[in-house]
């Protein structure tokens, strides 16, 4: 009598613990939801994207509103969804046990814009990943100019953005070089504010201070790059120090362990 009592005692617990559960369950998915917390990470580049816009691409898809109940919340969509906003690198969408949500961006960061002679414009990322110029936001990055169509193969830029192997074609894939190192050399950024590309010449550098162009020439590799900019900076530290900023024209930095300044 006594086992019997305890298999049904058990039973009853055993019962009373899942009813419990799922009740607790349909509780917890029944409740209304708080704005969830937005962490945007702008890798120290300009904000392509605030949290009030953030917010509202969710709310123009329906994937958030104001009081949503936990079950409404499909964190993987709303994931995948920011995950192919054109502004986002990455992204992670999580919920505490107690019903506290966040979201984690991280921003893409521009670091050339590509103004093309008949084509639209757009930028090229850190990772150097084509991307839309945003309207309304024109981050103060380096610019180029000069490039044609032609030199990806007459692709439109809808093309390039969603094609990542068009960033390997000359002489954009040599644009996102120098680019690259101007953007990592705080110097450099502050003085280069524009490159433009010529047939003849390769990359022309504009510096923000003195009535000089370098003319960098092509940029196969980093390497490369590396190299010439060493050499300006050589030029830099041992000559316009003693001649000043405004006696060159031009610093040609084309051939190999060579400097060529021509004064105005």
């Amino acid at each position: 009598m006594r086992k019997w009592i305890k298999i049904v005692m058990l039973i009853v617990i055993c019962v009373s613990s899942v009813t419990l559960w799922f009740y607790s369950r349909k509780q917890q998915q029944e409740k209304y939801l708080h704005r969830p917390t937005v962490h945007l990470d702008t890798q120290n580049s300009i904000a392509l994207l605030n949290e009030m816009e953030l917010i509202q691409a969710l709310k123009s898809t329906n994937l958030y509103y104001d009081s949503i109940q936990r079950k409404n919340v499909d964190l993987k969509q709303i994931e995948s969804y920011l995950l192919a906003l054109n502004e986002i690198e990455k992204v992670q969408v999580f919920m505490e046990l107690s019903g506290r949500w966040h979201l984690d961006v991280l921003l893409r960061k521009p670091i050339l814009r590509v103004i093309p002679e008949d084509s639209d414009q757009f930028y090229i990322d850190s990772r150097g990943k084509a991307m839309w110029v945003t309207s309304g936001i024109r981050p103060r990055i380096l610019s180029v100019t000069g490039l044609k169509s032609n030199h990806w193969n007459g692709r439109r830029t809808r093309e390039i953005i969603n094609n990542d192997s068009l960033i390997t074609i000359s002489p954009l894939r040599d644009s996102y070089l120098i680019s690259k190192y101007v953007c990592n050399s705080a110097f450099y950024d502050a003085l280069i504010v524009q490159m433009h590309y010529s047939e003849e010449d390769g990359f022309i550098l504009i510096p923000r201070i003195g009535y000089h162009k370098i003319i960098l020439g092509n940029a196969t590799s980093y390497d490369e790059v590396v190299e010439k900019f060493n050499k300006l900076t050589t030029f830099y530290k041992e000559v316009i120090p003693y001649e000043g900023w405004g006696k060159y024209h031009t610093v040609n930095l084309k051939f190999k362990d060579q400097i060529v300044a021509k004064k105005k």
